[in-house]
């Protein structure tokens, strides 16, 4: 293997600082000991390039990527790619993600997972059937295989099938074929199924080409046999930090923990998902179903001779469902703490002897029994009395654990003008550290990448329960200073015995109208809460109709955030006449994981600092905290460091590239404040520097002369390192972007560039052979760019494709 960094780094050059950190990178894989690196690096730091560290400095490891969501896979991908194409390193790629985004029939199920679990079980028996057929005709052999792809009777007969009337997956059928091993019937991946897997992990599929390259093959099976030779496989962050899943999908993908490289990417976001995973949920229905799942299975409990089984679930289930009756009747909406001792005394308390954890294996033994019936009877794979099992099991953590904090909340829900009321259970864990220091401690080395660890020590408290476990690095911001204006209230503030002061009222105003009126184009601003947002949306409003601006406001149901996005992102264009002001909640469904990339966002403005309201349940946490670490740092963890991030993150929408620029505003005095209720000592330190104190009245000022003044700073765009071409008329042509395919969105970032530069440019497809659908024609182009802009880059008379083959030359006058 290749050891030098520089011969896996698909740049021509490093960034500020970046060889540091792929160094200290590489050094964590070669000390290996279970060893941690933690990274705060601000967007344009070069952080994916740690990848290229991680596969130059591995011996036989293989390299897990974590991530938190679906859309950060291409950014790996296009990375993996960079180093086949600009360096002779071709290291291989597999992903897995969830299946509602690969499954081939997602579009006729409600629950893809469910109706996909149901699916399998019935293609497996379907399967079964057409072995034991085959056998009875072609004769019963060890070396006995069948093969459905070969089977044309069974191709017609599933083929036709229609939506709601299919009796298999027959994309997992065709993934498959079953043989003899010991004289029984097994299953395994089809020989088509291997060459499409080869195939993904030989070339760089992205999800959107997937369904497409395996055709009639299922690209879950496709993607995991293409992970089996993978030197890096992209999972999410419940694959590895959920004991169950990560169990089962290493061993399906033969992933060896010891020998393995995590790298997880928005590590700021760990703690809470693990918080999650290590949490239970128990709703009212779960319940109802569990009790008519025992009722129907009953009689073959009983001839399966599990009398006690059945007993103990025929007492404890309804007696789960009355206390939860009764918490109907309180109809009481906000979390609230229950008393596990007083929960199991319910519960179980009927029994003479009380033997609580047997009661409970009781119940997940009958839970076994009602699954293999299920899956005979071609039945969803889903288990209520599991369920139940798995919370009462929790509930002992809830006991004896402070980490554990039993909760109750009632819903209500209108269907069909009827009124319905249901209560959720849940044993919530406040505590990550435990479970992220058992992950880590099982594989060969970790590293930890974020643009907002802020501060690092505090995380790595967080995450570890100790200082010292880690090696951390942070890395000051790459982006022009110049591009970037930073301001903080001097005095205005949300703090909830301020919030209706008529001075303070008038200070944020101030701040808003500053902010709103001051920053041409696109703006964002983010409360602390809605009943906050509710509080000055009418002077929003009024502001943003003065300055001409169209409001946007952030949906309370997450269906409707892309169109809101969707027109939101078209009042920045360039042809825009309207620019948009969105009003959204930090924290919420549009701060974080969006790119808000190129003309799509000026400013963002913070008002507030966003702390979780203060409950009773807020209040055991901090309690719990405390006790762990000390007043004072307790109550930082617990909860100020997450009011930062939800600040730092909102405000990081607005720089996504080097050559943007932008408006910054926390509208808060605390984050101008140092010690007592300050916050600013725990701002990243490029903040702290260039941050402006001010009143709302100098906000106005301060922005209006930024905007004035404001060019934006000199960015040369990214180049390959190729060889210069001279031309017949003494230009020189440097490629700036690869011969080959591209990706619609990567293709229109380099046009963005392209438009605000003020350098000439080639623009063409590769002898223009491309059918018509795959052209970006000039009307689009339009709506990217000024006629001038237009004009100036000769787009007219050059179509460019969504995908397909394109080169982006700049063009120089030749210095010799």
């Amino acid at each position: 293997m290749d050891k030098d960094i520089d011969r896996w780094f698909p740049y021509p050059e490093y960034r500020p600082h970046q060889r540091e950190m792929l160094e200290a990178a590489a050094e964590i894989v070669r000390t290996g000991g279970h060893s941690v690196f933690m990274v705060d690096a601000p967007t344009g730091s070069g952080k994916t390039s740690i990848l290229s560290a991680l596969l130059a400095a591995k011996n036989d490891e293989r390299i897990v990527v974590v991530l938190r969501t679906v859309s950060q896979v291409s950014i790996y991908l296009d990375e993996i790619k960079k180093i086949r194409q600009n360096t002779n390193k071709r290291p291989r790629v597999a992903y897995l993600v969830g299946k509602a985004k690969t499954c081939q029939l997602r579009d006729e199920m409600d629950s893809v997972y469910l109706g996909c679990d149901l699916l399998k079980i019935m293609t497996r028996q379907l399967l079964e059937s057409r072995m034991k057929e085959y056998m009875y005709l072609a004769g019963r052999s060890q070396d006995t295989v069948y093969d459905p792809s070969k089977d044309d009777s069974l191709l017609e007969l599933i083929m036709d099938e229609r939506e709601g009337e299919r009796s298999c997956c027959p994309y997992y059928l065709l993934s498959k074929e079953a043989y003899l091993f010991d004289g029984e019937i097994k299953f395994r991946s089809s020989r088509k199924a291997q060459e499409v897997g080869r195939a993904i992990g030989d070339n760089i599929i992205y999800l959107d080409e997937l369904d497409e390259h395996c055709g009639d093959i299922c690209p879950y099976e496709a993607m995991a046999l293409s992970a089996e030779g993978a030197d890096v496989v992209i999972l999410n962050y419940n694959h590895v930090f959920d004991d169950t899943y990560r169990d089962a999908m290493y061993n399906w993908l033969g992933i060896e923990p010891e020998k393995t490289i995590l790298l997880i990417d928005e590590a700021h976001n760990l703690g809470d998902t693990v918080r999650a995973v290590n949490s239970d949920v128990l709703p009212q229905f779960s319940v109802k179903r569990a009790i008519k799942e025992v009722e129907s299975s009953r009689m073959k409990a009983r001839r399966a001779g599990l009398n006690q089984s059945l007993a103990v679930a025929e007492q404890i289930l309804p007696r789960i469902m009355k206390f939860m009756e009764k918490m109907n009747e309180k109809g009481t909406s906000s979390e609230e703490w229950f008393d596990p001792h007083m929960f199991s005394d319910f519960v179980f308390g009927e029994s003479l002897v009380r033997e609580d954890e047997r009661m409970v294996a009781e119940l997940m033994n009958l839970g076994d029994v009602i699954a293999r019936q299920k899956e005979k009877g071609s039945e969803s794979s889903e288990i209520h009395l599991q369920k139940v099992g798995d919370f009462l099991f929790m509930l002992n953590f809830a006991k004896n654990d402070e980490a554990y904090v039993p909760l109750k909340y009632t819903e209500k829900r209108q269907v069909g003008g009827n009124t319905y009321t249901s209560t959720t259970l849940e044993i919530r864990n406040l505590d990550p550290s435990l479970q992220i220091e058992s992950v880590m401690g099982q594989h060969h080395a970790t590293v930890m990448i974020s643009g907002t660890f802020s501060p690092p020590e505090a995380y790595e408290l967080y995450y570890f329960a100790n200082n010292g476990r880690a090696t951390i690095m942070t890395l000051p911001n790459q982006f022009p200073p110049e591009n970037r204006l930073v301001l903080a209230a001097s005095r205005a503030t949300t703090q909830s015995s301020l919030r209706d002061d008529r001075d303070n009222v008038t200070e944020i105003q101030q701040h808003l109208e500053a902010f709103i009126t001051g920053v041409p184009g696109n703006v964002v601003v983010y409360f602390t809460s809605y009943n906050l947002l509710n509080q000055y949306m009418d002077v929003c409003t009024m502001v943003a109709k003065a300055a001409g601006k169209q409001i946007y406001l952030e949906p309370r149901d997450s269906k409707e955030v892309s169109s809101v996005l969707g027109r939101f992102f078209q009042a920045g264009l360039k042809s825009a006449t309207k620019p948009g002001v969105l009003l959204a909640v930090a924290g919420g469904k549009m701060s974080e994981g969006i790119d808000y990339r190129g003309e799509a966002l000026k400013g963002a403005m913070v008002v507030g600092l966003p702390l979780t309201a203060y409950t009773e349940i807020q209040k055991t946490v901090n309690e719990y905290y405390k006790g762990k670490y000390g007043k004072k740092q307790g109550m930082f963890i617990a909860y100020t460091l997450p009011a930062m991030n939800r600040a730092l993150q909102a405000l990081g929408r607005v720089h996504r590239a080097a050559d943007e620029g932008g408006v910054l505003v926390l509208c808060d005095f605390r984050f101008s404040s140092k010690g007592g209720m300050g916050v600013r000592e725990y701002l990243p330190e490029w903040m702290d520097r260039e941050l402006k104190v001010c009143s709302g009245k100098e906000s106005a000022q301060l922005i209006t002369e930024w905007v004035k003044d404001y060019k934006r700073a000199d960015v040369p765009l990214e180049t390959k390192g190729f060889l210069n071409v001279e031309t017949d008329n003494n230009e020189v042509q440097e490629p700036v972007l690869q011969i080959g395919k591209i990706e619609k969105t990567r293709l229109l970032n380099i046009l963005g560039k392209i438009a605000r530069s003020k350098e000439r440019f080639y623009l063409g497809t590769i002898n223009n052979q491309l059918k018509k659908e795959d052209r970006l024609d000039s009307t689009q182009l339009k709506e990217m760019f000024t006629d001038e802009d237009f004009s100036r880059l000769g787009l007219k008379a050059c179509y460019v494709p969504s995908i397909g083959e394109v080169e982006v030359k700049r063009i120089r006058k030749n210095d010799k």
